[in-house]
């Protein structure tokens, strides 16, 4: 029998990345629309700035125009210049000054409208502006020169009115030249406009087409596989967890998602129990490491200060910051044991509060008041601490003045409670509010006091933790409920 050959297998479509999917279908609509704002932009910017120039030429050419009054004299530059000269011609007392400022001013004008002109016949314009007023000012100076009074007559009519006249005639050459021009732009720019937003409309008719094409197939790409996926799940939760069929998409994330889901169904049903244990032991880990943690910012103050001590000759009370922040450290490791005797709890807030003292001496003080029948009873560490720390930090700095904590234990018999008072800012009834729902959910509120509640309950079982009251302006109380007897992790 002769064997048939197949044909070559047509390669399916390899998935992409969903990323890389998006990405495209926006840059391939998005570009096209960006470039034809970029040339738009460059364009309108174009006409603006020429359109200005123009504009900016007219207004300051027109204050020398003949039909312009200045505000100050309501007369034009060639009658005031005229008028200036006339006088000095004719000996008039009190007006014996040439009119060089208001020369030398329109020279300067000239020149600044030298720089934006671009017009040929407007920068000729200017070039013969520029030499009557150089012709002006000689004809002046000269002027002065003839003593006969006929003579100076004759000498300001044959000479300078004549090129008043003509800088008033070329000035007003030049604003036609200008306005012409500005004219003309104004029509072009009416006429593209036009055209530009025909051409955008049409741009942005055919991108939001493509875009919409787009964005219906990449949407069906995602959420048919997507669908079959939540079927599948729903059928998980339902307990079935065998045979659930594998998802065809074209999307590398779906597909792992998929066989993620499928491998989940394979192994949820015997590691459920598993689960929930290892979730328990990483919650109390999680919350052991969180009251473990040091604040970087405590040992760099307190370092900062211990320098401070000693640079200013204070060498005892560094010694005695170094001491107390010793013992904090070694109080804080304790061996690595997580449960320790309310002594070194005592101990380690005190080394804490003393450290502090160092630093805010003038707005703190502390009182510890611990029963000693309690000192041998084993508490979670760190329990205390971060209690005095919210009393430091959250109630006596903000609060004007001095102010004071205080530690005290009390003896319930079975039970015993810690309470942790300061008469601190307080805080308002919505801010305590707050914190007392984080106490009772395990939200952390801002302060830590979820983190030591949540842990204590852990340890204890439910009925201990926290309970905190306070009042605006007078202060907050923390009360800390325990067993004397502690069931370690």
């Amino acid at each position: 029998m002769s064997k048939h050959k197949k044909g070559p297998e047509k390669k399916k479509a390899e998935p992409g990345k969903l990323e890389f999917k998006m990405r495209w279908m926006l840059f391939s609509t998005m570009i096209p629309m960006a470039v034809l704002i970029i040339v738009l932009l460059a364009f309108f910017w174009q006409y603006t700035n020429e359109y200005n120039k123009l504009s900016n030429n007219l207004a300051v050419s027109s204050e020398y125009n003949a039909n312009y009054k200045n505000s100050s004299n309501d007369m034009s530059f060639k009658a005031e210049v005229d008028m200036d000269i006339y006088y000095v011609t004719i000996g008039r007392k009190g007006k014996d000054d040439l009119p060089v400022k208001q020369v030398n001013k329109a020279i300067e004008t000239v020149e600044r409208l030298k720089t934006t002109t671009t017009k040929e016949e407007s920068l000729h314009s200017l070039k013969y502006l520029t030499n009557y007023l150089e012709n002006l000012k000689t004809r002046m100076n000269q002027l002065l020169e003839i003593r006969d009074y006929q003579k100076r007559q004759e000498f300001m009519e044959n000479n300078t009115v004549i090129l008043t006249t003509l800088f008033e005639k070329e000035m007003q050459n030049y604003i036609y030249q200008e306005a012409t021009q500005l004219v003309q732009v104004e029509s072009q720019l009416a006429g593209n406009v036009r055209l530009t937003l025909m051409a955008m409309c049409g741009v942005l008719l055919v991108t939001m087409l493509l875009l919409f094409n787009r964005s219906f197939r990449l949407t069906y790409s995602i959420t048919k596989p997507i669908s079959e996926i939540l079927h599948n799940i729903k059928k998980v939760g339902k307990g079935e967890y065998k045979n659930i069929a594998p998802v065809i998409a074209d999307c590398i994330e779906i597909q792992e998602l998929d066989e993620g889901t499928r491998k989940m169904a394979g192994r949820i049903e015997g590691l459920l129990e598993n689960v929930r244990k290892e979730q328990d032991a990483q919650h109390l880990t999680e919350l052991q490491l969180l009251q473990a943690q040091v604040n970087p910012h405590f040992l760099y103050n307190t370092l900062d200060t211990i320098v401070w001590l000693v640079e200013g000759g204070m060498e005892q009370d560094a010694v005695d910051m170094i001491t107390s922040l010793s013992v904090f450290f070694r109080t804080s490791l304790s061996k690595g044991k997580d449960i320790i005797s309310l002594a070194e709890e005592e101990r380690h807030t005190l080394s804490y509060l003393e450290i502090q003292q160092s630093r805010y001496r003038d707005i703190m003080e502390f009182e510890i008041r611990i029963p000693k029948e309690l000192e041998g009873v084993m508490v979670p560490k760190l329990t205390l601490q971060p209690l005095a720390e919210n009393a430091l930090y959250h109630g006596i700095k903000n609060k004007r003045g001095k102010g004071k904590i205080l530690i005290e234990g009390f003896d319930l018999g079975e039970d015993m409670m810690l309470r942790v008072t300061d008469n601190g800012q307080g805080m308002t009834p919505e801010r305590l509010k707050e914190v007392q729902d984080a106490i009772c959910t395990g939200e952390r509120a801002g302060f830590g006091l979820a983190a030591v509640s949540e842990r204590i309950a852990l340890y204890y079982g439910a009925g201990y933790g926290l309970r905190i009251s306070s009042i605006e302006g007078e202060g907050t109380v923390i009360e800390v409920y325990l067993a004397k007897q502690i069931k370690e992790k």
